[in-house]
């Protein structure tokens, strides 16, 4: 497969690759995460928690398994997503895990435990700056190494603990008149899957142990519960069979997608076979197919302008956005940022910054440079900031359009901001202190966070030493 291998285009490649890392590796797609933060944030609302300060994460394991740890972080492995095609298994696992980080068993966990989740975490981030910085053999050994350190760092809670847990569960599916169904067919799947093979929930088995006591006062506590709405959300659902196509056409083997729906002409199959042509490196087959979905996404739309309908503009804003990708990777570059804008427009604000650091890259990545075009690309990166602070690759491609313009003083000052995100501290304060020699000095906003940048730096290199 022939792919165009700039920064941008090889992250998207490592991070939701059809090869298996072993341990962790982390998958980043703004439609998945989206889905589940529909999902989850009436549950942790339920809970009395800010969904602001928790993070989601999507592990690309089949294994079933799911976990919190690191503070307010919550993993879902692919092959737990995957498992059910209704929400409910899901909507009961992510309400069980809340339980664990409201009732505060984080807490009480040990210190080692901890520094396992933050070790992956950061050679996660470390992986994605060697990319980014041209090396993809040492960003995957990275991401491998890390993963390899983390693997058994999940989360164990004794049974007194999961029973806590699962009361919680119960009381915020309570609030939100949902059943506990979901939580029960997995456990009872777990049960009867005990006595044979583990090899899909082994890892669960070992952080959340598994009884028919826990089963029975589920169904117990729940029996004479009056929910108004056993009925699945129908957005949910909606939502979760584009996600779930999403992963197939990703995570399964091309040949095997195109030979599976050869004779569907439905738009998830058509969406699927779409994924699966573009990871051949078959771009003009892969946009036909991806058009035929786009083309009958915005009849539906025309069909519902009057309802002002968010979730269609949110579906066809993530078809924009995967064909802007796909144009990008087979060096369509011009039309790769016309299809993201058009993204852009359709996709709220929440869930555009994704999109907005690629249509970026692809400006930046234009052979001529414009200098209205540049503005831009740093209108969306410093706008996708707010969302994605964390994230490196933003970062450096924002050294690169301040670059661009002469700006040097705001490209130093994002160097330094790239380098502190992937552990290179000493490069970090050098690039803070050459920022702070060049920024203007009325720029107070700026100046004060290359000082804070050298102050963490500072402090980093302490803990390190």
């Amino acid at each position: 497969m022939k792919k165009l291998f700039t920064s941008y285009s090889l992250i998207f490649f490592l991070l939701f690759s059809q090869n298996s890392y072993a341990g962790l590796s982390l998958i980043r797609d703004a439609e998945t995460e989206k889905f589940l933060h529909e999902l989850a944030d009436p549950i942790f609302k339920a809970a009395d928690l800010d969904a602001k300060n928790i993070k989601i994460y999507i592990v690309n394991d089949d294994t079933l398994n799911a976990f919190v740890s690191g503070g307010q972080n919550v993993f879902l492995n692919t092959g737990l997503i995957r498992k059910y095609t209704t929400p409910d298994t899901l909507i009961g696992v992510i309400a069980h895990e809340t339980g664990h980080i409201a009732a505060g068993h984080l807490a009480r966990s040990s210190e080692a435990m901890e520094n396992a989740t933050g070790a992956m975490l950061l050679s996660y981030l470390l992986g994605i700056g060697a990319v980014v910085a041209g090396s993809p053999e040492a960003g995957q050994a990275l991401i491998l190494g890390g993963s390899n350190t983390a693997e058994r760092m999940y989360m164990k809670f004794n049974r007194g603990q999961e029973e806590a847990a699962d009361q919680r569960a119960i009381e915020y599916l309570g609030k939100m008149s949902y059943p506990a169904d979901g939580l029960v067919n997995l456990l009872e799947f777990f049960e009867s899957e005990m006595i044979g093979s583990k090899s899909q929930m082994d890892e669960y088995l070992m952080s959340h142990p598994v009884s028919k006591k826990r089963i029975d006062l589920i169904k117990a506590r729940t029996l004479n519960v009056n929910f108004s709405d056993k009925k699945i959300n129908r957005k949910l659902q909606r939502s979760m069979d584009i996600v779930l196509a999403k992963l197939e056409g990703y995570m399964e083997n091309p040949d095997e997608i195109l030979k599976k729906y050869q004779n569907q002409n439905d738009d998830l199959s058509n969406y699927k076979k779409s994924i699966a042509f573009s990871k051949q490196g078959k771009s003009t087959q892969s946009l036909e197919l991806l058009d035929k979905v786009i083309t009958n996404k915005s009849f539906e739309r025309l069909k519902n302008i009057t309802k002002n309908d968010n979730q269609i503009d949110s579906e066809l804003g993530f078809l924009f956005e995967l064909k802007g990708q796909i144009l990008f990777e087979s060096g369509q570059i011009i039309e790769s940022t016309i299809s993201y804008n058009r993204a852009l427009k359709l996709l709220k604000e929440a869930d555009a910054s994704q999109s907005k650091i690629s249509f970026s890259s692809a400006i930046l990545s234009l052979k001529q440079d414009d200098s209205d075009l540049i503005n831009l690309a740093i209108k969306n990166l410093e706008e996708a900031k707010e969302f994605e602070d964390d994230n490196p690759f933003l970062f450096k491609q924002l050294a690169t359009a301040y670059s661009k313009i002469k700006d040097e003083g705001r490209s130093l000052l994002a160097l330094a901001e790239f380098n502190l995100l992937i552990g290179q501290k000493d490069k970090s304060m050098k690039y803070a202190k050459e920022a702070k020699e060049k920024l203007d000095k009325s720029d107070k906003v700026n100046l004060l966070h290359a000082d804070d940048l050298i102050e963490l730096s500072k402090k980093m290199k302490g803990e390190k030493e």
